[in-house]
């Protein structure tokens, strides 16, 4: 089963990718309009009706942008722990999510996809980062981390491919 990542885009502008493997499509936040998620999907030959949820890294605007459009009007199921869930309803008051929740530290599946998660250091209500895995690959992902803790290492350790977008501000941290 071949395994699929693309950034499709990374920044304060906006933080979003597409990880593919066999039948699976996720994204790993949503932080571009959902006109600009569909274009930048539509770039590698897929659409968000197709996927099978969003990982949610945390709640900055920069990373969930377009979880208002797509998961409301195409039913995208919202991968995050409550903090985050909390933060995005506040974001988007009146809009229904198909939330699934997870507690920070719990690993699960989606599909074909393994997902493990674990707190990272950073300005948000409960920031977290993924080792992903599927066909033996694993995928560390690691968005606005302040600093490499001794568990952040240890979670991406081993891994094959390391997203890593780094924001050091010590006022913030």
């Amino acid at each position: 089963m071949p395994v699929r990542l693309t950034i499709l885009g990374s920044g304060s502008r906006g933080n979003c990718a597409h990880l593919e493997a066999g039948s699976t499509s996720l994204l790993v936040d949503a932080g571009f309009s959902a006109r600009q998620v569909r274009a930048r999907l539509a770039s590698i030959g897929r659409q968000p009706e197709s996927l099978s949820g969003i990982l949610v890294t945390h709640e900055h605007i920069d990373h969930i942008q377009g979880l208002g459009v797509l998961c409301q009007k195409l039913g995208i199921p919202i991968y995050c722990n409550r903090g985050t869930q909390e933060a995005i309803t506040a974001y988007f008051p009146g809009a229904r999510f198909n939330f699934r929740l997870f507690a920070t530290g719990d690993a699960f599946d989606i599909g074909e996809i393994g997902v493990h998660t674990f707190p990272v250091p950073h300005d948000a209500q409960d920031p977290v980062g993924f080792a992903l895995e599927a066909d033996r690959r694993r995928i560390g992902f690691l968005t606005d981390l302040g600093h490499a803790t001794k568990l952040v290492l240890q979670r991406v350790r081993g891994s094959h491919a390391l997203v890593l977008e780094t924001n050091h501000d010590h006022r913030l941290l």
